[in-house]
Formats: C-alpha cells, sequence, structure tokens
C-alpha cells in the first residue's frame, strides 16, 4: 500500500512538472503575452474551484480509490491537450480540466497517505510529499532535456501521460478500497449487531435501545457524509497557512521557468533546470520533515518553513541574476516543502474520523491561493513588471509565520 501510494505521489508530480518547465515554450507557441498567460492560468484556478468542495465528500461516500483513478484518468488525458491546444481559449478549458483532475488526486491520494500513516503509528506523510517532488525533480529533468533536443510539446505529453498511465493503473491495484467513513459506519453496524446477539443470549429486552439501533443503521445506510467540505472553525488556520504556502508553490509552478528566463535571461534548458532546484529543495525537505517536526512539534516546524522560504523569495528576488534564481529556488524549495504535508497531518489529526473531508476543507483554502496566485502575478506583471510581482512571495511567507503560530498545539 505505502509503495502504491507513493506511486501516485511520483506520478503527479511528474506530470505536473512537465506542464510547469514547458510553460515558456506553448506561451512562445500561442505568442501569449504575460497579460495573457494569466487569462490562461485562470482555467487552474475555475477547474479547481468546480471540484475542491466536493472532493471531501466524493472520498467519503464513495472511497479514495475510485476517486483517486478517475481523477488521475481526467489529469493525465488532459496533459497532451495543452500542447495541442490551438488557442487562448482551448487552452484555458484544458488547463480547467487538469487542474480538476489534479484537485481529485490531490485530497483522495492524501487520503490515502494518511490511512497509511495510521498503520505504521508514526509520521511517514511527509516523505510521500517527498516522493511527489521527486517526481517532480524527473519530469523537469526530462522537460529540460527535452527542450534542449528541440523536442516538440505536442511528443513529449504525450509519452509522458502514456508511461505515468500505466503505472497508475498498476498502483490502483494496491491501494486502500474502504474511506474511513464507510469503514467506521460498518464497524459500528458489527457493533450494533454484536450487542444485540449478546442482549438476546442474556434473554433481555430492551425496545428503545433496539429502536435507536435502527435509527443508527438507517442513518449508515443512507450514507449522510456531506458533499460539500468547508472548514470549522478549528479547521481555518491551518486552511490560511495552507493558502500562504499554496500560493508559493503555484507561482513558482506556473511563473517560476518564465521569470528565469525573462527577467535573469537563463536559456529553455537553465530556466527547467531552476525547477528541478526548487524540487530537489522541497525533496530533502519533505524526507527530513517527519524526524524533524516529531522533535520540535508542529508549529516550530512551520515557523521555521516560513523563515526560510522566505529567505528564499528575497534571494531570488534581490539577485536578478540565473544563479541568484537558482540559489533562491532551491531556499524556497526547502522551506515550502513540508508545509503541505504537516498541515494536512494537523487537519487529520484534528478531524481523526473523517480525514478525507477534513483535507479537503484545508484544501479548499489552501488551493485557493495554488490557482489563483499565478494569475495573480500574471496580473501585477502586466501592469508592472514580473519582478515586481514576485514580491508578493516574501509577504506570504511573512504571514505565514505568523499564522503559524497560532495553530493548535497537538
Amino acid at each position: 500500500m505505502r509503495l502504491a501510494v507513493c506511486t501516485m505521489f511520483f506520478i503527479t508530480g511528474a506530470a505536473f512538472a512537465a506542464w510547469a518547465a514547458r510553460v515558456p515554450a506553448i506561451q512562445d507557441r500561442l505568442g501569449l503575452s504575460e497579460g495573457q498567460l494569466a487569462v490562461a492560468l485562470v482555467g487552474l484556478s475555475s477547474g479547481a474551484f468546480l471540484g475542491l468542495p466536493l472532493m471531501g465528500g466524493l472520498v467519503a461516500r464513495y472511497g479514495s480509490r475510485p476517486v483517486l483513478f478517475t481523477g488521475m484518468t481526467v489529469y493525465l488525458a488532459a496533459l497532451p491537450g495543452l500542447a495541442f491546444a490551438p488557442s487562448l481559449p482551448m487552452l484555458t478549458v484544458t488547463l480547467a480540466l487538469f487542474a480538476c483532475g489534479n484537485t481529485a488526486i490531490d485530497v483522495a491520494m492524501n487520503t490515502q497517505g494518511v490511512l497509511v500513516e495510521r498503520a505504521y503509528g508514526r509520521n511517514i506523510l511527509g516523505g510521500f510529499h517527498a516522493v511527489f517532488s521527486l517526481g517532480g525533480i524527473v519530469g523537469a529533468v526530462a522537460s529540460g532535456l527535452a527542450a534542449s533536443a528541440g523536442v516538440g510539446t505536442g511528443p513529449h505529453f504525450v509519452i509522458t501521460a502514456l508511461v505515468l498511465y500505466a503505472a497508475a493503473a498498476v498502483a490502483t491495484t494496491a491501494l486502500i478500497p474502504d474511506p474511513p467513513g464507510r469503514a467506521q459506519g460498518s464497524d459500528r453496524r458489527t457493533q450494533n449487531a454484536d450487542r444485540r446477539t449478546q442482549e438476546s443470549d442474556r434473554g433481555t429486552q430492551e425496545p428503545n435501545l433496539l429502536t435507536q439501533d435502527a435509527d443508527r443503521r438507517a442513518e449508515d445506510a443512507k450514507d449522510p457524509a456531506p458533499l460539500f467540505a468547508l472548514p470549522s472553525a478549528g479547521l481555518w488556520i491551518p486552511g490560511l497557512v495552507a493558502f500562504c504556502a499554496l500560493v508559493g508553490e503555484g507561482v513558482m509552478n506556473d511563473w517560476g521557468a518564465v521569470y528565469l528566463h525573462d527577467v535573469t535571461g537563463a536559456s529553455p534548458g537553465a530556466a527547467g533546470a531552476g525547477f528541478a532546484l526548487f524540487s530537489a529543495g522541497m525533496v530533502v525537505g519533505r524526507l527530513s520533515a517527519d524526524r524533524i517536526r516529531a522533535r520540535t512539534g508542529t508549529v516550530r516546524f512551520t515557523l521555521g518553513c516560513a523563515l526560510v522560504a522566505a529567505l528564499g523569495s528575497v534571494v531570488s528576488i534581490a539577485v536578478p541574476t540565473t544563479g541568484g534564481g537558482l540559489a533562491g529556488y532551491t531556499l524556497l524549495g526547502l522551506g515550502m516543502a513540508a508545509v503541505i504535508p504537516v498541515i494536512f497531518s494537523h487537519a487529520a489529526q484534528l478531524r481523526p474520523e473523517r480525514p478525507g473531508p477534513a483535507i479537503a476543507a484545508v484544501s479548499a483554502v489552501g488551493y485557493a491561493g495554488f490557482l489563483a496566485g499565478p494569475p495573480l502575478i500574471g496580473g501585477i506583471a502586466e501592469a508592472v513588471d514580473l519582478r515586481a510581482a514576485m514580491l508578493v512571495l516574501p509577504a506570504l511567507m511573512a504571514a505565514m509565520a505568523l499564522l503559524s503560530l497560532r495553530l493548535r498545539r497537538l
């Protein structure tokens, strides 16, 4: 199960890196300005907002495995469409489908990760996210090599989608089949049946208790888990921390390569290397996150992450050279690496009976930043310039540091 979940995280990271590293090529092919590219990125926002509030309820009702595989199918089918989109409107629509599939994957595979983490009895969710970043490195390196060799985005994305989909189909067979909500409902019905059997053996008759059990079974059969997952009071702070972190990730995914290419004058291969270094920082941070968090606790760990990420964003802006950008991207990746897995694990601990809806609720807030951030950067870049627009990053890292101090100590 752990290997299967790792595979899903790897595939998701590799596919997204293929898109992120070749954004400049798609921009050049369609002749898009920075403002027009920002319009296309609204497709990512709309696709996610259509699906995000729904995914927690779908996972609770139908299980994370079918939601994960369905999302993966949509996600990888949309990847080649990004390369062949003939116009700005079609690119926007395809990005919406791409984001919708990614949203389903994200909630479902993190739910799977939490279930495996519980079975281990220790923190391992950071390791899953490290594998996502490892997939990002592989995808970014492959994209850089493809760009340097003159391979078009069409053949590149088609081959990538086919190989990754075959791996996903195999991994799906080893995923955990039942969502926590149904498993708990099944356990409760079993306990009720055992209790009634014991009462019958003792010769007792308690009509009121039996009536209550029947009512509870009827409620279980209806599976009343709400489809739309919005944060309750205790989940807003984790959600806002995720918002700040995911603005940073979204900006790096969609504007990182463009920034290196347009502001620092990096070659297409070097621009792809920048995303690879960002992902490398993410891998290092996530591989060490579980051990460090066990020693420091969630609050101090998240605060440290925010400070490192803030330093990286300042370096990349203050030193507008290819070397400065690469160094800043590495620090950004290291700082933002484990914020999301830690926050998702924290949210699941706050709502242990329904981790899927809890993760989806935090994601609904967090991914608003992931998807709204890139168009915001594009709008500011169109009005001023891209370097000035990137000042959003250190401001949000400072906000994340302040919010981390208000996380509930578990």
